[in-house]
């Protein structure tokens, strides 16, 4: 029987992931399927996309500082050397992603001056100014980082499900 994860890490994965993947979506359809310019559902989309990512930066904190705390399960010896180092530097690359896309997006509503919110209850504050000629470039960063972090996401769970079903070992298992 392959080594897990405790009940706790596998709550913060799918916690996060069930936010971060959604959240991704709602950005995405403001961003990129509806029209340009303003209009109210696009304003709606990003007031949610806003309120919902703006928990992903303490999800992410506590989930570092448990992972800094708790030894992930070993991969099998019959994972090679390689993809163990690949594990590991996408896992960094997620991590990094998942803090700094939404800072990134935090900072580009700053930049315009506007308010961010955190679950409909806590104002956070401006992390800068408001900057009009900023905001342009903090918002092509965030989008960077997001398609970046929606690619390795992607990966991730092709990755998952190849070991699950192609390479039939226990690292799928593992990580649920």
């Amino acid at each position: 029987m392959p080594q897990r994860y405790s009940l706790t890490a596998r709550l913060f994965h799918w916690g996060m992931a069930a936010i971060i993947i959604p959240v991704w979506m709602i950005g995405f359809s403001a961003g990129r399927l509806l029209p340009r310019g303003p209009s109210p559902l696009k304003g709606e989309l990003l007031s949610i996309h806003k309120e919902i990512a703006s928990t992903v930066i303490i999800l992410v904190v506590l989930r570092m500082a448990w992972r800094a705390t708790h030894r992930p399960p070993a991969l099998p010896d019959s994972v090679p050397e390689e993809q163990r180092i690949a594990a590991r530097v996408l896992q960094g690359c997620l991590y990094l992603l998942m803090l700094s896309t939404p800072l990134t997006g935090w900072l580009m509503t700053s930049a315009h001056g506007a308010p961010v919110q955190m679950l409909w209850i806590v104002h956070l504050p401006a992390l800068i100014q408001k900057t009009p000629l900023l905001a342009p470039t903090l918002g092509v960063l965030h989008q960077f980082s997001a398609w970046i972090l929606g690619v390795l996401i992607a990966g991730h769970i092709v990755a998952a499900l190849l070991h699950r079903f192609s390479k039939r070992d226990q690292v799928m298992e593992m990580m649920l």
